[in-house]
């Protein structure tokens, strides 16, 4: 069921497919894979999951000129296929030797991804000649003669440690000025391009900063706040009262960012819609501005995720 949910959304242009929030979907479906660890890796489920992982590669064949967007569906893409490389190395090398031209493709179009490279370079895939104009769905018919590929160790990022991102989080904390702010930031905002996990680090800082005065710095941290959730869904649940807070600010630009991210915010944080729409709601009624707009994109995009 789930593999099949997956049919049928990537043939969009990518702002619809953003809009219409089917990447949100997407990072939904591959957290719950990640749960199903490693039970979903077993023979009698291979089918199943091949099945999704075709779909993720439609997703970043159609999608790759946006691979900056993408970014951190690709690193928790390729942190579940190391991981299926460590559960059942066989199954997954054979899928992944069938469709390397994608993963290559993607790896040429975004150079900045090292974590796909490392991928590629620890699998050794081969980019055979004559498939580079075929899409993930064909298979062709030199699969019974393709060979086991050499499976080497794969260079991944090694996960941060508290100390060594303590120096930005030191840096975010006692930011004297709007430009230093703004470089730690946007510092931030470029490792977790690649890597969104870090965020987890920063949670306290962004919700200060979601409230600050200085548009510039209160845009960059709903955005990495979001990111941090799209990330890790179990923490939407964390930034809810800072976000509740934001809609009723007594300053009329915080509470038109939250309110500009309401809706994408109500989709992460979907058992707590009720709250956060009744409260856009009380803005609107005695706050003296229109937040009609926001809430009827965000009940538009919770009907969209019901009917899926």
């Amino acid at each position: 069921m789930i593999a099949a949910l997956l049919h049928g959304r990537s043939h969009l242009n990518f702002q619809e497919f953003r809009q219409q929030s089917h990447l949100t979907f997407f990072l939904h479906v591959l957290g719950i894979l990640e749960l199903l660890q490693p039970h979903v890796f077993q023979s009698e489920h291979q089918g199943a999951l091949w099945d999704c992982l075709l779909s993720f590669l439609r997703l970043l064949l159609n999608y790759r000129k946006s691979s900056r967007h993408l970014a951190p569906f690709i690193s928790k893409f390729v942190q579940f296929t190391h991981k299926y490389i460590t559960c059942n190395a066989p199954a997954a090398v054979a899928f992944l030797q069938k469709h390397s031209d994608v993963l290559h493709d993607l790896s040429f179009d975004s150079s900045d991804l090292a974590m796909l490279k490392s991928l590629l370079a620890g699998l050794s895939l081969p980019s055979r000649a004559g498939r580079a104009d075929r899409g993930p769905d064909e298979e062709g018919e030199d699969e019974s003669s393709a060979g086991p590929l050499p499976l080497v160790s794969i260079s991944l990022f090694t996960p941060l440690t508290a100390a060594e991102v303590a120096p930005y989080v030191k840096r975010l904390s006692r930011g004297q000025t709007v430009e230093d702010l703004l470089e730690v930031l946007s510092d931030v905002d470029e490792m977790s391009r690649r890597r969104p996990e870090i965020l987890a680090f920063f949670s306290t800082s962004l919700q200060r900063l979601m409230s600050s005065a200085e548009e510039s710095c209160r845009s960059l941290a709903f955005s990495l706040a979001l990111r941090s959730i799209q990330s890790n869904p179990s923490i939407a649940a964390d930034f809810l009262p800072t976000f509740m807070y934001c809609l009723g600010s007594r300053d009329f630009e915080v509470a038109q960012t939250a309110l500009r991210n309401l809706p994408e915010y109500t989709l992460l944080c979907q058992e707590h819609a009720a709250v956060l729409l009744h409260r856009a709601f009380l803005v609107g009624m005695y706050g003296q501005m229109d937040t009609s707009a926001q809430i009827s994109e965000a009940l538009r995009i919770l009907h969209m995720e019901a009917v899926v």
